[in-house]
C-alpha cells in the first residue's frame, strides 16, 4: 500500500474514532457529570471533586474537541488535548472505563503520535497494523469470553428474543444451535481478518454479526444499550477501512510496527494483557468481556428505614427480597447514566461507600457481590 493511500486511511480512521466517540459520549451525557444521583467512584479516593459547574464545562469542552477532530486535516494538537480530557474526566469514575471509550483512547493515544504528513511511511504502516491488531483482537477475545455456560443458556436467548419470539419451537433449537456456534465464529473471524486469503470471508462475518447485533438490541430489538449502538457502526467502519483490501498484514508488519514504543505500550494492554481477566487479574472491560453473561455484578441491600430516607430518584430502583429491599448497581446505573455500571468489585465497593451516607446505622446496608467466574472454576463446574 502507498504512503499516500495509507496516510488517507489513518485519517479515515480519525475521523470514525471523533465521530464516533463524540456520539457514544452525547448519549450517555450523565456519566460525564459529577453532578448526579449515582455515584462517581474515583480511581484514586483522595482526588478533589471537581465542583458544578466545572464538570458540565469540562464535557462540553471535550465534545467540543472531538468535534474539531472529526473535521479538520491535521488534529495532532487537538488530538493531545482529547487525551488530557478524556483521562481526566476517567480517573473520576470507574464506570466511565467502557469498553468503547477505553478502545477510542487507545487508538487517540496512538494517532497522538502521528503529524499527518504522510512522509514517515514507517510510522504509516506501524500505526495501520496496529489498529489492524486492536480490531482483530476484540473480536478474538470477545469471542472466547462467550465460551461460558451462561452465555449459552441466558445472554443468547436473551439477545435471540427479538426474532425467537416469532418463530416456532422448531426454529428457535436451530438458533440454540448458533448460541453454541457464536463464540467460535466471533473469534476466528478475528483471526481471519490477518490472513490475507481469507480476510474477506472474515469481513463479510464480521459485517453479519454487527448488523445481527444492531437489530436485536437496536429499536427494533430490545432498544437497549443504545449507548454502543455507533460504537457497533463504528467498528463496521473500521473493518471495512483497514480490511477491505489486497494488502497481507505479515511478520513484517509486525516488526516494524515494534520499532515504535507507543505500539508497544497499545499491545501489551490491548492485545496481551486481556487474557488475565479469564483468571480475574485484568479488568472485564479492559478485556473485551461483552455480552458474555460472565462479568461481576453488584446488589446493595437495605432495610425498609433505609429505603424511607433516600431521594425517589433512587426508591424507584428499590424492589423487596425477602423483607428487604435490594437494587441492582448494573441496572441503576443504566437507568441513571445510560451504561451498565464497571463490573468490579472495587467500584461496587465504592457505590456502596456513598450508600452508607442515607443511614446512620452501616449494618442496615450491605453489598452482595457475584464475582466472574474463573477459567479454572469453570473447569471444575
Amino acid at each position: 500500500m502507498t504512503s499516500e493511500r495509507t496516510c488517507q486511511q489513518i485519517r479515515i480512521i480519525t475521523k470514525i474514532a471523533a465521530w464516533g466517540c463524540l456520539t457514544s459520549m452525547l448519549l450517555c451525557y450523565p456519566l460525564w457529570l459529577n453532578e448526579r444521583i449515582f455515584p462517581t467512584s474515583p480511581v484514586f479516593e483522595t482526588l478533589p471533586a471537581i465542583a458544578h459547574p466545572l464538570d458540565y464545562i469540562l464535557f462540553g469542552i471535550t465534545a467540543l474537541t472531538l468535534l474539531i477532530i472529526g473535521i479538520i486535516r491535521n488534529p495532532q494538537y487537538w488530538i493531545l488535548l482529547f487525551l488530557t480530557e478524556g483521562l481526566l474526566m476517567a480517573v473520576y469514575d470507574l464506570n466511565r472505563w467502557q469498553p468503547w471509550f477505553y478502545q477510542y483512547m487507545l487508538m487517540f493515544f496512538a494517532l497522538a503520535f502521528f503529524n499527518y504528513r504522510c512522509d514517515d511511511i514507517k510510522k504509516l504502516n506501524a500505526l495501520s497494523s496496529i489498529f489492524k491488531l486492536m480490531i482483530a483482537a476484540v473480536y478474538f477475545w470477545s469471542g472466547l469470553q462467550k465460551f461460558n455456560s451462561n452465555f449459552l443458556s441466558d445472554t443468547f436467548p436473551w439477545l435471540m428474543e427479538p426474532i425467537t419470539q416469532h418463530l416456532g419451537e422448531n426454529s428457535i433449537k436451530h438458533f440454540r444451535m448458533l448460541g453454541l456456534a457464536f463464540p467460535l465464529i466471533e473469534s476466528v473471524s478475528g483471526i481471519m481478518l490477518l490472513i490475507n486469503p481469507v480476510k474477506k470471508m472474515g469481513l463479510v462475518l464480521i459485517i453479519s454479526m454487527h448488523v445481527f447485533i444492531l437489530l436485536v438490541i437496536g429499536p427494533f430489538g430490545h432498544n437497549y444499550n443504545y449507548v454502543v449502538w455507533p460504537w457497533n457502526v463504528a467498528m463496521i467502519l473500521f473493518s471495512l477501512t483497514l480490511f477491505n483490501n489486497e494488502e497481507p498484514f505479515d511478520f513484517m508488519n509486525i516488526r516494524n510496527m515494534l520499532r515504535y514504543h507507543f505500539t508497544k505500550i497499545i499491545l501489551i494492554l490491548f492485545i496481551l494483557l486481556p487474557q488475565l481477566n479469564f483468571f480475574n487479574l485484568w479488568d472485564s472491560y479492559l478485556s473485551h468481556n461483552l455480552y458474555s453473561g460472565n462479568t461481576a455484578s453488584g446488589d446493595l441491600y437495605f432495610t425498609d428505614s433505609v429505603k424511607q430516607q433516600l431521594p425517589e430518584q433512587i426508591k424507584k430502583y428499590a424492589t423487596i427480597s425477602d423483607k428487604e429491599y435490594v437494587i441492582p448497581i448494573k441496572y441503576w446505573c443504566m437507568k441513571e447514566l445510560g451504561v451498565p455500571a464497571y463490573p468490579e468489585k472495587k467500584n461496587f465497593e465504592s457505590v456502596r461507600d456513598q450508600f452508607y451516607k442515607y443511614s446512620s446505622d452501616s449494618s442496615h446496608i450491605y453489598l452482595i457481590v457475584t464475582p466472574k467466574t474463573k477459567l479454572n472454576d469453570a473447569k471444575n463446574q
